[in-house]
């Protein structure tokens, strides 16, 4: 079936995300996680499915929530070096996700790399939010996230973030740092997208398999 534009359209959200994270060891995650509840208090903790789509001028995402009935595809432009990222979220039922990928392979993006993660979600930060992550075949993370849709706001979010993540005794993961840890997961699980077929629904993976046909 045709892709519903109209229907993507409306469900964008158009956004800067600022943001800074730290490297977190195994040996510390406990620790951690107990310190940010007894600051911010008890964190939602969502278990989720993530499809990265490599792209050299950014990525696409593919984002699942258990239990949600929705996915979340998210587009980035520009690299972690960057103070502040272009980000474009669709929300869209499961029935539309082959027109998600299609949408995606248009942009050339046709190969992923499936990640399994908990995240804990903590907020009272004003405009910010910490994330307390594990992430299979990349490692454990404490992201600190500011949105806006001002772009004149993103020298004082940046400020604020950095501020936060001091706060706490992190440090500060560099982008080549990071970048370096993306490539090595990249290098593990990148792979077309078809073959992940317990990940991916038999209706997404019948669809990329026609489109290779034609």
């Amino acid at each position: 079936r045709n892709m519903d534009k109209n229907k993507l359209e409306k469900e964008e959200h158009r956004e800067f995300e600022v943001e800074v994270r730290a490297h977190v060891l195994d040996v510390d995650f406990d620790s951690l996680l107990a310190r940010l509840t007894k600051l911010f208090g008890k964190p939602e903790v969502t278990d989720m499915k993530t499809f990265l789509f490599r792209s050299k001028n950014g990525y696409g995402r593919i984002r699942i929530l258990k239990g949600s009935k929705q996915g979340t595809l998210t587009e980035k432009i520009g690299g972690y070096a960057d103070k502040a990222r272009p980000e474009i979220n669709k929300e869209f039922d499961f029935t539309e996700v082959g027109d998600v990928i299609a949408e995606l392979q248009s942009k050339g993006l046709v190969e992923c790399s499936y990640l399994r993660s908990t995240g804990h979600a903590f907020s009272g930060l004003e405009k910010q939010k910490i994330f307390l992550s594990r992430h299979e075949h990349l490692g454990n993370f404490l992201e600190v996230e500011a949105l806006t849709n001002d772009q004149s706001e993103i020298d004082d979010a940046h400020d604020a973030v950095v501020k936060t993540l001091a706060n706490l005794n992190l440090k500060e993961l560099s982008a080549t740092e990071y970048q370096n840890m993306m490539d090595q997961m990249y290098t593990k699980t990148l792979r077309p997208a078809s073959e992940y077929r317990n990940e991916i629904s038999p209706f997404l993976l019948e669809r990329i398999c026609c489109q290779r046909k034609t």
